[in-house]
């Protein structure tokens, strides 16, 4: 088992304001598309979600503390008398090379952001030049203003343009339910079956989760940019789930001619996953998918899909 507190660069006692922090760090500088041309970065930020996963729910972190896994091992040696005692550390090949990669990785990260020049600063001398003709120009304009003959000006009736309606918009947060009225209420089974979505990609998104044997909705869910989501108790015929991608959350945004009120004023992309569905396993815990903005050049392209898609039920 990994060491997830190393992976984030943090220790045992962290708080939950410095794992989020320390996961946001990295994520600027790991994430999949921000290193396109290492095969390696999809890898390493699968595994810093699932350290981030871990730390950041209290019961999931209290059973990863409890657990018989530990970085270093503290080995004991006879203590003779008169010496002090001492503590021996050993790590295994692979902590070593773990902790070695994730230094590797991160310094060279870190090197490039701070070897990134910075603009230069202006000199007294080039603001004088800018300021001095804007200040030759107020002067002309306050001497006009006093000098000019006083003129009689015809008042005409003016139309007011009518303002165009005041759209309203709320803050949506992590696990809102925005379509209960269409969906309906939310499908649970007595089963340990869950399925983890983490959202990696820069944009809120909204989760619907269905079926795969009988094509039935069973749970929706809100999710914010950098968060994740959880559904449980899952049918053990599996699930597939879709999904829409977007920004500014607006209650009167209309779909399916006008059937459906409110989504995202800026809509990134709808993705359809039918055709890959979740297979529950024995181990619940491996149920675990990254979502992200999906390239239209690349070989997922085919799960990319459209409203109408989005809301068969």
């Amino acid at each position: 088992m990994a060491d997830y507190y190393s992976i984030l660069g943090l220790t045992k006692t962290a708080t939950e304001i410095e794992i989020k922090a320390a996961f946001r760090r990295l994520a600027k500088i790991y994430h999949p598309d921000k290193n396109p041309n290492d095969p390696n970065s999809k890898h390493l930020f699968e595994n810093i979600l699932r350290a981030y996963n871990v730390l950041s729910n209290p019961h999931s972190r209290k059973r990863y503390d409890n657990s018989n896994f530990t970085i270093v091992s503290q080995t004991h040696k006879p203590h003779r008398p008169g010496q002090p005692k001492q503590k021996d550390y050993s790590f295994t090949e692979e902590d070593l090379k773990r902790r070695e990669y994730y230094k590797k990785h991160y310094q060279a990260k870190k090197n490039t952001v701070n070897q990134t020049p910075q603009k230069p600063h202006y000199s007294d001398y080039k603001y004088i030049l800018y300021a001095t003709p804007i200040a030759v120009g107020l002067l002309m304009l306050i001497m006009s203003i006093f000098s000019a003959e006083p003129s009689i000006e015809t008042i005409s009736q003016k139309t007011e343009e009518v303002s165009p309606q005041t759209k309203t918009s709320i803050t949506m947060v992590n696990g809102d339910k925005p379509y209960s009225g269409y969906f309906g209420n939310l499908k649970l089974y007595e089963t340990p079956h869950h399925l983890k979505i983490n959202n990696s990609s820069n944009y809120d998104a909204v989760i619907a989760v269905f079926d795969k044997k009988t094509n039935n909705y069973l749970q929706h869910s809100y999710l914010q940019a950098y968060y994740s989501i959880e559904f449980s108790k899952l049918p053990d015929a599996g699930v597939y789930w879709k999904c829409v991608l977007g920004k500014d959350w607006n209650t009167d945004r209309a779909f399916l001619d006008t059937t459906i009120y409110g989504g995202f004023d800026s809509i990134v992309q709808f993705q359809n996953w039918k055709t890959s569905p979740v297979a529950f396993s024995k181990n619940a815990d491996d149920e675990i998918y990254i979502l992200y903005a999906i390239n239209p050049d690349s070989k997922n392209k085919q799960y990319i899909s459209n409203d109408i898609e989005f809301f068969k039920k």
